[in-house]
């Protein structure tokens, strides 16, 4: 099976070529910058497609040319996600290709309405628009967020580890509520999973998947931070539900549309205390991996320096 991954050069997208390339897949890459994949790996290429633009229809053409499978691993931008993936899409639709893996690896967008958070604004758009234009019924992975992001101003709490004592801060009883996370290693190998063994996959039927290496509560990404780095972490309540809505709706009227990545911490909150981003339905792929733990992870992170205790 030859799988084209667009956007290889990325995080993601070189873990999905070297858990393809693992379980005896060719795989072709298509990218803006072929110098940015390691040596090795692109050796292991069965080509590389260097495209100018996410518009340069030419190079998407080329790229999809007698593939099987494409999976889209863009970075996640709001161009990327929309106007990029409908292009990569038409040109899988010339190409008459049946498999196609959206860029979603986030968390459930399926339970919100539109406008509730910006951010995945754009995956319902080019869900309706495939759904209702296109003859490819596309796979979209829901993994919850990615760990790299939950010790961030984006992650639940909006870490801010920048003053003496590291904090996590929440509204409302938002110290309990349920945060879905992956670990892109995990999510790699059960995207090639999903591509070989999902239930109607290879046969064009498209579809939704739920996965997550973990689920946890602000308190509980507290503690496990403790623990890996022995250092005490705040947890701050900083008023009722109510304030949050009244924040988040000055924000949103202050910084426009435009500037919604400023209050995406805000908006992710409030469906957060809904159990808006509870996953019950997420499937067990241990097949070939099981899930990494987060003391796991935050012990891999500081042994690599990616992470400190401040």
């Amino acid at each position: 099976m030859l799988i084209l991954i667009a956007g290889i050069t990325g995080g993601l997208g070189q873990r999905l070529a070297t858990v393809a390339l693992s379980r005896g897949l060719s795989v072709r890459g298509l990218g803006r910058s072929p110098d940015k994949l390691p040596a090795d790996l692109a050796a292991r290429l069965e080509s590389f497609v260097e495209s100018e633009t996410y518009y340069d229809i030419p190079a998407l053409d080329k790229a999809v040319a007698s593939v099987d499978a494409v999976i889209d691993a863009y970075s996640p931008h709001p161009v990327l996600d929309l106007d990029a993936q409908l292009l990569l899409l038409r040109a899988a639709e010339r190409a008459q290709i049946k498999v196609f893996f959206a860029s979603t690896w986030s968390r459930d967008w399926t339970n919100l309405k539109y406008g509730e958070f910006e951010h995945y604004n754009n995956h319902i758009h080019f869900e309706h628009q495939a759904g209702t234009t296109s003859s490819i019924r596309p796979v979209y992975i829901l993994s919850g967020l990615f760990a790299n992001l939950l010790y961030t101003q984006y992650g639940p709490g909006a870490f801010n580890g920048s003053s003496g004592t590291p904090e996590l801060s929440y509204y409302g009883e938002g110290d309990t509520d349920k945060w879905p996370w992956s670990v892109q290693d995990d999510v790699a190998e059960w995207t090639i999973d999903i591509l070989l063994h999902g239930n109607g996959v290879q046969a064009g039927n498209g579809g939704f998947f739920r996965i997550s290496s973990g689920v946890t509560t602000i308190r509980e990404l507290a503690s496990a931070y403790e623990q890996a780095f022995s250092v005490p972490v705040k947890v701050t309540r900083k008023g009722t539900l109510e304030d949050l809505k009244m924040e988040l709706a000055k924000l949103r009227k202050d910084k426009g549309r435009a500037g919604y990545f400023e209050y995406m911490g805000e908006a992710a909150a409030v469906v957060a205390s809904r159990g808006g981003w509870e996953n019950a339905d997420a499937i067990v792929l241990e097949q070939f991996r099981k899930p990494a733990l987060l003391e796991q992870y935050l012990s891999e992170e500081k042994s690599e320096g990616r992470m400190g205790g401040k």
